[in-house]
Formats: C-alpha cells, structure tokens, sequence
C-alpha cells in the first residue's frame, strides 16, 4: 500500500522474523531501556528478545530504538505489554514488534479480541497506519499473515489454565506460561512447579497446545532452570535477562578477582 511522500527506494534490509517452533530457542529478556546493552546482547546472537513493557522500564518513546538495535542483528523483538489496550498495543506494533505477549488472559473472549488486534482484515481488526518505525525495514503489507506480528498469550494464572481450551480456539500464535504468578495462583512454589511441576498443570498445558498447533513458551530464566520445560515440550523461553547477565557477570568478575588476589577489601 503506497503512502504519499513515502520513498520509493527499496530498503537493503530484511525484517527478522520470529519463530517460536524450534524445540528450547534461546531468548533473552529485556527490563532495561537503553538500545546500547540490546546492541550487546544481540551481537552475540539469541534467537530472540523479548522487551518488557508490563513490569521493565521502556516505554512507549523507547520501543523504535530497543526493536531495531535488535533487529540490525537480525533478532526479531516480542514486546510484552501492560495489558489489553488494543489501542496500545497497535502502537506497539507500529513501532515494528515482531511479536506481542498480552499478560494475564483468561477467557476466550480476551482472547479472541488480542488475536484480532494483531492481524490486519480479513483476518482480524488491526488497523492500518500510514507510519510505522523508520524507512529502513519494509513496511507490511494489510492482508499478508506472513506481515502480521505473532499474538502471544500469556496463561499466568489458575483461571486461565482453567480456560485455556477456550483460549486456544482463538487461533493464537503461542501460549506464554508466566510461572510466577502462575505459581501464586496455585500456591505452589516457583523452583517446584518450574523444576518438577508436581501437580503436572505445566505438562498438561504443554500437551493441549501441541494438541491444538500452537507453540508453548515459559519463562524460565536460566539455562538449568529451562531443561526440564524443554522435556515437557515447550519451544521458546528466555534463558536470561539483562539484569541478571550483568548482575551475574559482576559477581563473577568479583569473585574471580577476590579468589586471585585474596582481596578483603577495598
């Protein structure tokens, strides 16, 4: 669709695209908002970032930078946002997200309706803009689903288990397990659902969503915590975030110092 005053120039680079299939694909979670530590962490190539604008601290302003900082290196962005302002979220959108986590669904009705702010007519009730991010990638084309980004929902508490045969009749493009608040939900411990899930509610979702064609991810948030999602069939999951690389890395470096110089102290 031709805008006026648009460039006619092709641009020289490709939008990444996400996929959430491949079995245990390595994202990383993004809670800072400054597009040089997403240049970092991309350069070293994660399959994935996931930004987080429910409880990490970008906003709105920032998601142009933080997306393409990611995607100059080929890693597509999901972009969880605060809630189910389909408004918002079409702002989200046009600043270029590959994908979009809605928090806390519940019903299929929910459902159904972020499942169509997603995805242009006829498929669903996007609306269509006249700018979006800047002219370096293409911009999509209303109607194409390959244009469309992925609609991810978030299945974080009892209820939503409860319904999530309804949830996944509105066609999503992955479920999220969030296994905090999941965890709450159920008065379960965070480390014994995510590590043993002794009551199998991880398993059962994992099976339903293979059953019905649509990825499951988790949030796991370390390489040993993800080996026993990975068992149980979940494809896609942050193995990492920002804040705990650098707060992983300093410890390291202290200690290591520490260990080699007996340092202490200051």
């Amino acid at each position: 669709m031709k805008i006026p005053g648009e460039t006619s120039r092709p641009s020289p680079l490709k939008t990444p695209e996400l996929n959430l299939t491949d079995h245990g694909r390595r994202g990383v979670w993004i809670d800072l908002q400054d597009p040089a530590s997403i240049e970092l962490i991309c350069a070293e190539g994660p399959d994935w970032i996931g930004i987080d604008g429910q409880h990490g601290q970008p906003e709105l302003p920032d998601l142009l930078g933080l997306i393409d900082a990611a995607n100059v290196f080929g890693v597509p962005a999901i972009v969880r946002v605060p809630g189910h302002d389909v408004g918002g979220a079409g702002r989200v959108i046009d600043a270029g997200a590959q994908g979009i986590i809605f928090p806390t669904v519940e019903d299929g009705t929910a459902a159904s309706t972020l499942v169509s702010a997603c995805r242009f007519p006829p498929r669903g009730g996007r609306s269509f803009g006249p700018v979006r991010r800047s002219p370096r990638y293409a911009k999509p084309t209303p109607g194409v689903p390959a244009d469309d980004p992925l609609a991810i929902l978030m299945v974080e508490t009892r209820a939503g288990y409860e319904n999530l045969d309804a949830i996944l009749a509105a066609g999503p493009d992955g479920i999220f397990v969030g296994p905090y608040d999941l965890s709450l939900s159920l008065g379960v411990d965070f480390d014994t659902l995510i590590s043993a899930d002794p009551d199998g509610i991880l398993r059962d979702i994992a099976q339903r969503c293979a059953d019905a064609d649509v990825p499951a991810g988790i949030y796991s948030g370390s390489p040993e915590l993800s080996a026993a999602p990975i068992s149980w069939g979940y494809s896609f999951m942050p193995i990492a975030s920002d804040y705990s690389l650098l707060s992983t890395a300093t410890r390291g470096v202290l200690a290591d110092y520490a260990a080699r110089y007996r340092t202490v102290s200051r």
